[in-house]
């Protein structure tokens, strides 16, 4: 299994942000690995993933929702094994650290050699400063 996690802060408020994440039909407008969502019950999603030229389907179940702090997904039996979490830290009323952790299995050659890792990170670390740059947009624009 591979752990990656990244954090960064932005400028909005602590439950702007988190309701990004926690709705699942905003997930692809916040993460553009995510590419479709699609709610198959109350706390089961179905991500559609594309990473590193890789696209999956994952379904994954709500484990861990503390509305304004932290989310926390992980995969269902008899499909990729996948679990992320976002954590959510009010640095001010009107900016906010995010942290994403995410554990996979990335199989193959690239998590025997090790490269699945920083791979892994330099994608979260830039889907985060994309995030930023939206959920900052949005909050500008009201």
């Amino acid at each position: 299994m591979t752990f990656v996690s990244e954090s960064i802060d932005i400028d909005v408020p602590v439950d702007v942000l988190f309701n990004l994440y926690a709705e699942p039909e905003s997930l692809p407008s916040v993460l553009s690995i995510v590419k479709h969502v699609e709610v198959l019950g109350p706390d089961l999603i179905r991500w559609d993933v594309e990473l590193v030229g890789q696209r999956r389907s994952i379904d994954a179940k709500v484990v861990v929702n503390e509305p304004g702090k932290r989310l926390r997904w992980e995969s269902v039996e008899g499909r990729a094994s996948f679990a992320a979490e976002v954590r959510t830290e009010e640095i001010t009323p009107a900016s906010t650290r995010v942290t994403v952790d995410a554990e996979f299995d990335a199989g193959g050659i690239a998590e025997r050699l090790g490269l699945a890792k920083p791979i892994a990170a330099a994608a979260i670390a830039s889907e985060l400063r994309s995030a930023k740059k939206t959920a900052e947009a949005q909050a500008a624009a009201g």
